[in-house]
């Protein structure tokens, strides 16, 4: 999906262009730097386990914690991109009309979901704070972690919630743009 506008005007096509580059940068940068600090924190633990014969304590965890960022925030790289699974079948047998309301329902459960995760993820960092529970090796606060689920299912509303806007600004004869 390209840059897009909630506004006709310049200025306001310029303010909603410069959200989804912000947006974008957020996401890689935390992607990022996720999977390139687990990358480096699981080769230090494969180097000190098999070379030096002595394994980190912490990597393991670090290494997981890390992953899990790059995932929640990974989603939303992938719905910019396009690159969520979907199943598709309905919308080779129907018209131009149609795809655009089913993809239109596919937005906004997706946008739901996200929501709901979003709730419940926030009341599990209330919890977490509340028990003031700690991980096992690093000893960081856990809801630390968790706080991943809001991040990344936010974001992820975000980005869909512009697809989403870009179904309904769209016309008819360009609904074929939607999928590409």
């Amino acid at each position: 999906m390209t840059p897009f506008a909630f506004s006709h005007d310049k200025e306001g096509a310029a303010v909603s262009n410069h959200l989804y580059n912000v947006v974008s940068k957020i996401e890689e940068v935390i992607s990022s730097l996720c999977i390139g600090g687990m990358t480096i924190v699981i080769t230090m633990q494969v180097f000190n386990r098999y070379v030096l014969q002595s394994s980190l304590d912490w990597s393991e965890e670090l290494g997981r914690y890390l992953f899990i960022w790059a995932v929640y925030v990974g989603c939303s790289y992938a719905i910019k991109e396009d690159r969520h699974l979907e199943v598709t079948i309905i919308r080779e047998y129907i018209g131009p009309r149609l795809k655009k309301a089913v993809l239109a329902v596919a937005y906004g459960l997706t946008i739901v979901f996200c929501l709901f995760c979003i709730a419940y993820g926030i009341e599990m960092i209330k919890f977490l704070v509340s028990t003031g529970q700690k991980t096992p090796a690093l000893e960081i606060k856990m809801y630390w972690v968790f706080a991943s689920i809001p991040v990344g299912l936010g974001l992820m509303a975000l980005r869909t919630a512009m697809r989403l806007w870009q179904v309904f600004t769209t016309t008819e004869h360009s609904a074929e743009e939607l999928e590409a």
